[in-house]
């Protein structure tokens, strides 16, 4: 797809029509609102509102710890120039809507869409995720209506996991594969995790919400690599798609949701259905560890030594976060010796990372070595399974 339609897909977005385009686009119920427009940042930031003390302190974390507010200022600057020079952009980098319509998503949205006199943001500001204000910025304050009564009048709903996902995963895991070959940084997706690091300018205290956002971001990114692929062949993606189809399957909602199949389009719809029941689908303690047991125990899939070492490391890629974001569920009610799973993990973690230097031999020696640290064992009694054949 050329990167104009590509961009076009998630410029809608951070349209006035930003909740309609975006149902639409992932199968969700039509929205009932469009034609709203965007106010800024700064009508959320007064003291009385979420530029205040404590408990109202939203903006203020917004503005001085969340990268997304400095988003805007890296373009222009050091890599993005030299990207700019390869792409043929010349003048404005944020000016050029394959740039600004993630690092600064508003200044692509036309004046007919903004209220009267607004300067857009800069970076990605409060409406990029929480959707136009226009008319729920002073009624969503009020104590005689519900959130869903708020919902309804145009704000997204950020507390459905699928929602979320479907948010963050626009500009956290696409990338034109021309703007990759330009010197732009690989992106990925891991819902869980990324909400983690951020400074939390909300509270979520949910029950299983790490598995559970975990999951249904991942089935987000497997739902959008299956579309790029649908839409257009990219080798590049091919070992990023399957590494996620490998890991999905080995879940209890990916084996009954997901096909045995090589279509994209297929896998698309698939997906799809499964980051759905995922963000819904609660974990108990006990399929937590289930899970866990599971991934931990797949060292012998990195050992054959006839498969696609690239396939394999995008193995390791998805596999490492997985195991991070379940065991931090696990551990607040395990018995493991959990200093001792982390010391291994870490190393186990930086294996990964090794990109094309990857050794899957090692990696799968430090993955073994982590089963028996989560089983709290000298020697496995799992038989070493047959590696599954990489196509």
């Amino acid at each position: 797809m050329p990167i104009a339609q590509d961009m076009k897909r998630w410029s809608s977005l951070f349209t006035s029509s930003f909740l309609l385009i975006a149902a639409n686009a992932f199968g969700a119920e039509e929205a009932k609102v469009s034609g709203l427009k965007f106010t800024g940042s700064p009508s959320c930031a007064s003291t009385s509102c979420h530029g205040g003390g404590t408990s109202h302190n939203e903006s203020l974390i917004y503005e001085r710890k969340d990268p997304h507010a400095v988003s805007f200022g890296i373009l222009g600057k050091g890599t993005s120039l030299r990207m700019a020079e390869s792409l043929g952009i010349k003048g404005d980098i944020a000016a050029d809507s394959r740039c600004n319509v993630c690092h600064a998503p508003m200044q692509g949205v036309s004046a007919t869409h903004l209220v009267k006199d607004l300067k857009p943001d800069k970076g990605v500001g409060c409406e990029s995720c929480h959707g136009p204000a226009e008319n729920w910025l002073r009624f969503h304050t009020r104590p005689d209506v519900n959130f869903q009564q708020i919902v309804a009048t145009g704000m997204r709903d950020l507390n459905d996991l699928y929602g979320r996902a479907n948010t963050c995963v626009a500009c956290h895991l696409n990338l034109d594969e021309e703007i990759r070959k330009a010197g732009h940084p690989e992106l990925y997706f891991e819902l869980d995790g990324q909400c983690i690091a951020q400074p939390r300018h909300y509270k979520d205290v949910r029950p299983s919400l790490g598995p559970r956002s975990w999951l249904t971001g991942q089935a987000a990114a497997l739902r959008e690599v299956s579309w790029k692929l649908a839409t257009k062949p990219d080798e590049h993606l091919v070992p990023r798609w399957k590494a996620l189809v490998w890991l999905l399957q080995k879940t209890e909602l990916g084996v009954q949701e997901l096909p045995q199949t090589g279509d994209f389009s297929a896998m698309q719809s698939a997906a799809d259905g499964l980051a759905r029941k995922a963000a819904l689908k609660l974990w108990t303690p006990e399929v937590v560890e289930k899970q866990l047991k599971e991934y931990v125990s797949l060292y012998a899939e990195f050992t054959d030594a006839k498969a696609d070492r690239v396939v394999l490391r995008r193995r390791a890629e998805v596999l490492v976060p997985a195991i991070d974001r379940l065991w931090k569920e696990h551990k607040k009610t395990a018995q493991t010796d959990a200093a001792q799973f982390e010391s291994i993990f870490n190393t186990l973690h930086l294996l990964a990372m090794e990109h094309e230097d990857f050794e899957p031999a090692k990696f799968s020696g430090m993955l073994g070595k982590l089963q028996l640290a989560f089983a709290g064992r000298a020697e496995p009694t799992s038989p070493v399974r047959k590696p599954d054949k990489v196509k």
